[in-house]
C-alpha cells in the first residue's frame, strides 16, 4: 500500500501543471466566480485524481511482476534513486564469479566496465611510488575473496540515461552486493521520474542469473 501511495504521489506531482491549466481554462470559459471556481476545482481533482490513481496502480503491478521475476525485495523503497541488494548466483559452483563477469560484459546494456585491478593499475602508473602499496592492498582484497567491478547500465534505449553500478563479490559467502545509482535525465518507470535504479536492478539480476537473498 505504501508503494502504491508513493506512485500515486509521483503521478499527481507530474500531472499538477495539467490540473492548473484545466482549472484556468475552465475559469476563462465560464468566467470567474466562486461557484465556478469550486465546480472547476472539484471536476479537475476528480478527473486527474482518478487518472493518476490508475496510472499508479499500473506502475505498481508492473514493478511487482518485475520484482517476482528477479526475486528482489518489494517495498516502497523501490522508487529510491539508489538501490543496494545482496544477491546470490543461481549456480555457486567453481567459477561462478567468472561466469557472472562474463554475463555482465556480454550484456548489451552494460558498458564502461572497470574492475578494481584495472583501477589499481591506472593509479600505479600515475603515482609510481605508491605502486607497491596498491599491489599489497589488491593482494589483501584477493586474499579475502572479494572483488569489485564498476560499470554503467542502460535500462532503456539511450546510453545517456544509464545508471552507475558496482558489483562486489564475496566468494566465501557466494553472494554479490549490487549497488546502482541513478544519473540525470531519467524518465523513471512509465514516466514517473522514479524507479529507474530498481528497474535496472531487476534487469541486471535476470541477465546475470542472480537472485535476491533474505538480506537483499
Amino acid at each position: 500500500m505504501k508503494l502504491l501511495l508513493a506512485c500515486w504521489r509521483a503521478a499527481v506531482t507530474i500531472q499538477s501543471p495539467l490540473i492548473v491549466v484545466q482549472l484556468l481554462a475552465g475559469l476563462v470559459d465560464h468566467g470567474f466566480t466562486w461557484s465556478n471556481l469550486g465546480r472547476q476545482l472539484v471536476t479537475a481533482l476528480l478527473a486527474w485524481g482518478t487518472v493518476s490513481l490508475l496510472w499508479a496502480a499500473l506502475v505498481w503491478a508492473w514493478l511487482r511482476r518485475r520484482s517476482r521475476t528477479a526475486g528482489l525485495a518489494f517495498s516502497e523503497r523501490v522508487l529510491d534513486d539508489r538501490q543496494t541488494h545482496l544477491l546470490r548466483s543461481a549456480d555457486v559452483s567453481d567459477g561462478w564469479q567468472q561466469r557472472t563477469r562474463d554475463r555482465l560484459t556480454s550484456s548489451d546494456r552494460a558498458f564502461l566496465i572497470v574492475g578494481k585491478s584495472q583501477e589499481a593499475a591506472g593509479k600505479s602508473q600515475e603515482v609510481a611510488g605508491k605502486s607497491q602499496e596498491v599491489a599489497g592492498k589488491s593482494q589483501e582484497v584477493a586474499g579475502k575473496g572479494r572483488e569489485e567491478i564498476r560499470f554503467r547500465w542502460r535500462p532503456g534505449r539511450r546510453a545517456d540515461h544509464s545508471v552507475h553500478g558496482s558489483l562486489s563479490f564475496d566468494a566465501a559467502a557466494g553472494t554479490v552486493l549490487v549497488d546502482l545509482r541513478e544519473g540525470d535525465h531519467h524518465l523513471g518507470v512509465a514516466g514517473l521520474r522514479k524507479g529507474t535504479s530498481y528497474v535496472a536492478m531487476c534487469q541486471l539480476a535476470r541477465e546475470l542469473e542472480l537472485r535476491g537473498t533474505a538480506a537483499g
